[in-house]
């Protein structure tokens, strides 16, 4: 459910509420009850809630939410925007419950709904975001975050760091894990064989040969050409300025970027809606909405629950797949 001051809740009632979705999927939601009745009232919905203790065989429809209660926040006190100490700790409880549940088997995915990074610092937890928790809980060596998107699909070489920090991060090996990573992904989930993979630079022109910076020449140029040395299909360094052309067709299969914004403005800016995060790396599938708590319109019933829907239709699809194709870790 994440964040349950935020617009999770809302989202979960409004996408539970279309029958396309459970032609495809069965939902079961980690959350809070009294939280989500205060939001179907406040919606007006005609959804109901129903407790469960394990994913039942049959009786799934839209309206209906078959929920696993693992918090029992006063639904009096919650307030849009605010979320306390133990809203922080919830959002965690059901993070960690959700991946008991795929990784013994009882569900074949996770889909996740947007949490706030402080919240989760001031309950005690210290990490950066829902990669580097479930990182933690899958014990996986290294995960990243993939954005799909109608048009492209980008993987970020770092993630939640603050600016200063980025250039630090740009090393040849991890450049190059990510690139390895990249590839894997893209086979095991969806099914291309010899992938294709641009590069970008970090540093304006990237680089323009060193004068504007040296990371493209010492780490990322030869992270691109161990990866070529093992049979990989790369290419860049590309300046990032001038490689999201929408006016032609991609030729590649995904962008690896360096940094955050470098990744996600133009992405966002073409698939805002739809474009759906996919972490690689994890031992099961997980997506997640591109989006925040939004709590400028938390509780107002604005908020479109369109990129919680593509992202849950991601995971029953990369699920299904995986079983097709007897994928494992």
């Amino acid at each position: 459910m994440g964040d349950p001051t935020g617009i999770g809740p809302e989202i979960i009632v409004k996408a539970l509420s279309k029958r396309s979705l459970f032609r495809v999927c069965r939902p079961v939601i980690f959350g809070d009850q009294g939280v989500l009745l205060k939001t179907i009232q406040r919606l007006g919905a005609r959804a109901t809630v129903e407790i469960l203790a394990e994913p039942p065989d049959e009786g799934y429809s839209a309206r209906k939410i078959f929920l696993l209660p693992l918090s029992h926040l006063p639904a009096s006190s919650v307030r849009f925007g605010e979320p306390d100490r133990a809203c922080g700790q919830a959002m965690v409880r059901y993070v960690e419950e959700a991946v008991r549940w795929v990784t013994n088997g009882r569900l074949d995915g996770m889909t996740t709904c947007p949490i706030h990074k402080q919240a989760i610092r001031e309950a005690g937890y210290s990490f950066s975001g829902h990669t580097e928790l479930l990182a933690h809980l899958a014990k996986a060596p290294l995960v990243v975050m993939m954005f799909v998107g109608s048009k492209w699909k980008v993987v970020l070489v770092t993630t939640h760091l603050p600016l200063h920090g980025v250039a630090r991060s740009i090393t040849k090996e991890r450049v190059f894990s990510i690139i390895r990573l990249t590839g894997e992904g893209l086979k095991n989930y969806f099914g291309i064989r010899h992938p294709r993979i641009a590069v970008l630079g970090l540093n304006p022109h990237a680089g323009e040969e060193g004068l504007l910076g040296e990371e493209e020449k010492k780490e990322i140029f030869p992270a691109i050409e161990k990866a070529r040395s093992q049979g990989a299909t790369v290419e860049g360094p590309f300046p990032a300025d001038s490689f999201f052309d929408l006016s032609r067709p991609s030729s590649f299969d995904a962008v690896v970027a360096m940094y955050h914004d470098q990744g996600l403005i133009p992405i966002k800016m073409f698939d805002f809606r739809r474009a759906v995060n996919l972490t690689l790396g994890l031992p099961f599938v997980r997506t997640s909405v591109a989006h925040g708590t939004a709590y400028d319109i938390a509780g107002k019933g604005l908020a479109d629950p369109n990129n919680l829907t593509k992202a849950i239709l991601l995971a029953s699809n990369l699920s299904k797949f995986k079983k097709k194709y007897c994928w494992t870790k």
